[in-house]
This record gives C-alpha cells, structure tokens and sequence, in this order.
C-alpha cells in the first residue's frame, strides 16, 4: 500500500506580485522566506516549515486567490484512484508531476510526490515584550447542510481520524486529529462558497491586528471572539485568541 500523508498548504496569490504576496505571509506567519522564487519562474516562494513541520509555499496564480491543501503520496496515480473512491475527481495532470484533485466538498487540492519532511521552523523574532501570535488552525469551510459527509471524506483523504465530530453541539464544526505540535485541522460549515482558511492565535487581539494592518491588512468584522481580517493577496483569515490546547505551538514574539 502506498503511503500518504498531509503535507501542507499553498497559498495562491491571484493579487499583487510575488514579492508582495511573499513579504505579506512571511511576516503574517512568522516565517521566514527560504526561496524567493523557488524555480526562477516568478511563479512559488518557499517559506519555512510551520509547527509540525507542515510544508508552505506562496504561488502567483491566474485564478481568484485561495489556499489549496496538499497531500503527499509515494504513487500519486494510486493515491488519485483512492480518493476518487472516496468522491474526488481528477482534474489536471501538469506536466506529469501531481494531480489536481477537486474534492466533493468543492475544493481544489494536489496531491504531490512524497518529500522528506522539513523540522518545523523557529520563531523569526523574539523580545522580551510586546505580544505573541502563531498560526493555529487550518480551517476547510465547507457549504453543506450537514457537516458530516465532508468530515467522513476529509478524515479518509488526509489520513487523519475525527477528533470531534461536533465541537459545539450546533452542528458547524468538527475538528480532525492533530499533533500537540501542530496546528488544528478544522471542518466548519458555513453559507459563503467553499474556501480553506488560516486562523492565526495571539495573546493580544488588539496589538496583532495593528501588526497585521501595519502590514497591509484590512479589518473585516468582528465575530464574538475574534477578527475576520482580509490580506492584501485578497484572502480572509482569522485572528484568534490563544487556544490552551495548543500550548505546545511555537509562538513569535512581537516587539
């Protein structure tokens, strides 16, 4: 049997340079920029592994902006036959090196060749003062009225059981198995089109947002406990408390 694993994201860039978009996510993140321009086609930057030594990458794109999983496997041709079992469907081949795979919850995923896994990078900045902010989940909104056939396929197609079929009891959110060193992986059911989106925790609402708007953010609204911000490459994400149950994340220190 082949083997699979959660690799990581890629956040496609369908606004601004790629220099821009890089600049953006790094400092957002806490990241910093390995390759500039992974390829010296303009088109990827490689930032550093997340906790858990999750892979991203920033990529200029022609289509809307986005984030899109990817999903490692030794035999990508047996892994895409799996996944169509499970719903999916193959839409692209580029180049013979990965599959486009389009999930039955709407999403575009790759799945891409096997790679070794890179050590989670270290924070980019400490201080002494000032407050702290992490990413802490990766967020598949998917527009269903139950959420549970999205968590059943998402569980099998990322290898990774269900944690909490319904954190809430209302239905909306269910959150897959992860690492104490990783960041959540969360289904949530929402009424807007289906999208993949980063939450990023802090220890200061107020200070991480100025941060994040000093870099070229944009505040969307406020939802009971925390900020729907949008980013200058046109993504909406999230500014969180701290969440006790990922203590053992990496924070950065902001000054």
């Amino acid at each position: 049997m082949s083997e699979r694993r959660f690799a990581g994201f890629m956040i496609d860039c369908g606004e601004g340079t790629l220099a821009q978009a890089r600049g953006f996510w790094s400092n957002a993140l806490g990241l910093p920029v390995v390759d500039p321009d992974e390829g010296d086609a303009g088109r990827y930057a490689l930032l550093g592994a997340a906790a858990g030594g999750w892979h991203v990458e920033v990529q200029r794109v022609d289509h809307p902006s986005r984030l899109h999983l990817d999903i490692e496997a030794q035999d990508i041709d047996a892994e895409a036959g799996r996944l169509e079992s499970l719903g999916a469907r193959r839409v692209a081949n580029p180049n013979g090196r990965w599959w486009v795979m389009q999930a039955p919850t709407g999403h575009r995923f790759c799945l891409v060749r096997w790679r070794e896994r890179e050590p989670a990078t270290a924070p980019v900045r400490e201080s002494a003062r000032g407050h702290r902010s992490a990413l802490v989940a990766l967020v598949i909104d998917c527009r269903v009225d139950d959420l549970a056939p999205a968590l059943a396929f998402w569980s099998a197609a990322l290898d990774r059981p269900v944690a909490d079929a319904d954190q809430d009891g209302d239905g909306r959110y269910g959150e897959l198995r992860t690492g104490p060193d990783e960041p959540f992986l969360l289904l949530q059911r929402v009424v807007h089109d289906p999208r993949v989106h980063l939450d990023i925790e802090t220890d200061d609402l107020d200070a991480e947002t100025a941060r994040l708007e000093a870099l070229g953010a944009t505040r969307v609204k406020f939802c009971k406990r925390w900020w729907v911000m949008q980013a200058p490459t046109g993504h909406r994400f999230c500014v969180v408390r701290q969440q006790p149950a990922k203590a053992a994340l990496p924070m950065n220190a902001w000054s």
